[in-house]
């Protein structure tokens, strides 16, 4: 089962890298911005102005196995410095222990003739509190959108690990997409595969795949909520978990 979960959302990750060829129109149109995924969020949507500022934090709460489980939350801070480039630094926490500090930089390369592809690239440094560990990250990143109401972004990229305390494996896939279904002006509908294959990477970490339905409210301006309910495929079996995203912008 595990097996095809896996083959199936390869194939569609792969697939967004070809949505740049059906975005060549000849005429630009106005279109609304691709939402970011809940889990996997951007360091600011693709094509970000300057002086964008946003403020988060996610929460990841274990609703099966919680006795082996932890809640991961993080605050974030994310500014566009430019505009197309936008930076991030965020506290992951295991419930209530500082586990990394983390900084992220996201540039967008720029958009079809359509304005329905748009592509950026990110790059991620996380130092793990208490070890001699690094992980680095870098990712590309293409979106699409389909008409007024589809949408789909994907994360494809690598994350080394270096440092003396390092596992075998340093070297890991990172996978992420995110399909969009903008039902109101203020709200949407996700569905998020993510899929970071660990490894070797952490003692105890056996996420292999996680599948995560979400809904999007924009309540104004500047407040937004994102919370989805999902499952976990791990090696011992399938875990149920709920997220949970405040976001503020200004």
């Amino acid at each position: 089962m595990k097996r095809v979960l896996n083959l199936l959302f390869n194939i569609f990750c792969l697939s967004c890298l070809w949505l740049q060829v059906l975005a060549q129109e000849e005429s630009h149109e106005a279109q609304d911005d691709i939402p970011e995924p809940m889990v996997f969020d951007l360091v600011r949507e693709l094509g970000a102005k300057q002086g964008e500022l946003e403020i988060n934090v996610l929460a990841e709460f274990p609703l099966s196995s919680t006795s082996s489980r932890h809640i991961d939350w993080a605050p974030e801070i994310e500014y566009a410095i430019w505009d197309d480039f936008a930076v991030e630094f965020e506290l992951p926490f295991e419930d209530g222990t500082l586990e990394a500090l983390k900084i992220a930089l996201q540039y967008t390369f720029g958009e079809s003739a359509s304005g329905r592809f748009i592509h950026g690239t990110q790059f991620m440094v996380e130092k793990i509190r208490k070890t001699d560990k690094w992980d680095i990250s870098m990712l590309y990143i293409p979106a699409y959108r389909f008409n007024e109401t589809w949408s789909v972004l994907a994360l494809l990229g690598v994350r080394q690990q270096v440092g003396s305390d390092s596992q075998n494996k340093t070297t890991t896939l990172l996978l992420n997409a995110t399909i969009f279904a903008e039902i109101t002006e203020r709200t949407s509908l996700g569905l998020e595969f993510n899929n970071s294959d660990p490894g070797d990477f952490d003692e105890g970490e056996e996420l292999e795949l996680l599948i995560m339905p979400q809904i999007q409210i924009q309540f104004s301006e500047h407040w937004s909520l994102q919370t989805g309910l999902g499952a976990e495929f791990t090696e011992e079996g399938v875990n149920a978990t709920a997220a949970l995203r405040m976001i503020a912008e200004f």
